[in-house]
């Protein structure tokens, strides 16, 4: 990882090189990596033993020894940290880039990802749209137009995508995040790291907490913890995006809460529009 890493960027694409790769992603993440052909792409997260998320990422695979991978920069260097001796076994190298990342609004309909060269050197890949969004990864030298990581952060919020953040590493079950509900998490994969305990909430429990959107008129921070009104912990702050003196947030909340009031514990500033971000699906007749 680079020492002199932009840290106001706070995205970051990273290149997973070596013929092990997509074997690892796939024993490793909630996703399946099994059988990809180049320009396939994946939402997916690393999670511990315990099946708490470690790191979320988005990635496509470029060819059977590439894999392109974005995600939080300061988030990333930790998870490259936990994956050495992963790496060391796969025979894979993680590195990071300094590659742009951009996204805006799109109604783009392809499946699979655009993969662009300048001779036999690879500049740039557009992900078809995700969400209401596509983005578009390319090489520094590459001209591109929008706000960056201003325009990717506002379309993940807009579209209820949580991410995790320095401050919740190993916080949230991927269900806290609703990654189940959203093809974060595939149930029919087979094993990874946490598979067990994130298996049995699915088929034979109920989450306790959901991702809902809320506002708020004061800034708050990831982690931040939310109460009642008679200061019992509900749920907490997972990302939040100030905008017009507005701060939208996405949070996981206990559902009973957002009926009644809901603050931030250290400020006491309300948290009001408190929404579900996905209908509720029954968690016990899942696909098996």
């Amino acid at each position: 990882m680079s020492a002199d890493a932009d840290l106001n960027q706070p995205d970051v694409i990273m290149r997973l090189t070596g013929q092990g790769g997509a074997e690892l992603l796939h024993g490793q993440t909630t996703a399946n990596f099994e059988r990809l052909v180049p320009g396939e792409h994946r939402y997916a997260a690393f999670c511990n033993p315990k099946g708490r998320v470690l790191a979320d990422i988005r990635a496509v695979m470029i060819s059977d020894e590439l894999i392109l991978l974005r995600g939080r920069l300061p988030v990333m260097h930790q998870l490259a940290e936990h994956l050495k001796p992963f790496l060391m076994f796969a025979r894979a190298q993680l590195e990071q880039t300094d590659w742009q990342i951009v996204a805006c609004q799109s109604t783009e309909t392809a499946e699979l990802a655009t993969i662009e060269y300048d001779q036999d050197q690879l500049t740039s890949v557009l992900l078809p749209a995700s969400d209401g969004y596509q983005e578009q990864w390319a090489a520094r030298q590459v001209q591109l137009e929008g706000n960056g990581a201003r325009d990717l952060a506002w379309c993940e919020l807009s579209a209820a995508r949580a991410r995790v953040e320095t401050q919740t590493i190993g916080q949230y079950l991927p269900q806290d995040l609703n990654f189940d509900l959203n093809e974060t998490v595939n149930f029919t994969k087979g094993c990874y790291t946490g598979q067990e305990i994130v298996a049995r909430l699915h088929y034979r429990g109920t989450p306790k907490r959901r991702l809902h959107r809320a506002l708020s008129n004061v800034i708050a921070s990831p982690g931040e913890i939310l109460v009642n009104n008679s200061d019992q912990p509900v749920g907490s702050v997972v990302n939040p995006l100030s905008q017009d003196e507005i701060t939208h947030l996405l949070i996981e909340l206990v559902p009973e809460a957002a009926s009644g009031p809901v603050v931030l514990r250290g400020s006491g500033a309300a948290v009001t529009s408190v929404v579900r971000c996905h209908e509720e699906q029954d968690q016990s007749t899942g696909p098996r």
